[in-house]
């Protein structure tokens, strides 16, 4: 049976979170909540989601959803604030006492350190957050960064898939499943168009010919062009 992930991109509609170099958490967190949802489906994971749009969903509801549709796990995604624009780095929260909801944390921080994103990293730390109080399953909290850090607030902006990525790594982690590389855009780029490889040019048209007669022996074909 497929695992089961609920994805909860924080804030939202009316509450748009942290606010900070040009940044609102609502919006970041929504965009790499997607595509952590579209790297667990490639997976097979059977994922829900708090929110696909930007829409106010209180924490009661994000938590009783989770909750009656029997979620394997709860993963929050969050960015950071802190009045010192100074401060900057990742930390997960799990709930106090939870061994899986460390476990899942200590995945998610470990993959997301692996990108090499930071320098500041602020560890796996316990809290009583609602949605990690609330909900019945394994839960995490990842804070990816400090969206008042002018550094922080960089790679929120510009790095979203490669957080969205180690998110997707950390929780497959969890599950025991391994990570696998999507080479759809690869494939795509290689079936349309024609890609030429030109050997040599001779203004003697009997090195031409010579030329293409040794590779016509080794397999290569080819044709004498005059440009």
């Amino acid at each position: 049976m497929a695992k089961k992930v609920w994805l909860d991109a924080g804030h939202g509609g009316n509450d748009p979170g942290a606010l900070g170099n040009g940044l609102r958490e609502k919006d970041i967190t929504l965009a790499i909540t997607k595509k952590v949802g579209n790297i667990l489906e490639r997976h097979g994971v059977k994922v829900f989601y708090t929110r696909t749009n930007d829409k106010t969903v209180s924490l009661e509801e994000r938590t009783k959803r989770a909750n009656r549709n029997k979620a394997d796990i709860f993963v929050s995604i969050h960015t950071n604030a802190f009045d010192k624009k100074s401060a900057k780095g990742l930390e997960t929260y799990h709930f106090p006492g939870s061994k899986n909801g460390r476990k899942l944390a200590n995945c998610i921080q470990k993959r997301i350190k692996e990108t090499g994103l930071y320098n500041s990293d602020r560890g796996v730390k316990t809290a009583r957050f609602w949605v990690l109080r609330k909900t019945t399953m394994p839960s995490a909290l990842t804070e990816m960064a400090f969206i008042t850090n002018a550094q922080d607030a960089k790679l929120l902006r510009n790095k979203q898939s490669q957080f969205a990525t180690a998110i997707a790594k950390g929780i497959l982690d969890y599950f025991g499943i391994k990570y696998k590389t999507n080479n759809n855009n690869k494939n795509k780029s290689n079936s349309k168009g024609l890609y030429k490889v030109q050997v040599g040019a001779f203004k003697d048209k009997k090195n031409a010919k010579k030329l293409a007669k040794e590779l016509k022996k080794k397999g290569y074909s080819n044709f004498i062009k005059k440009e």
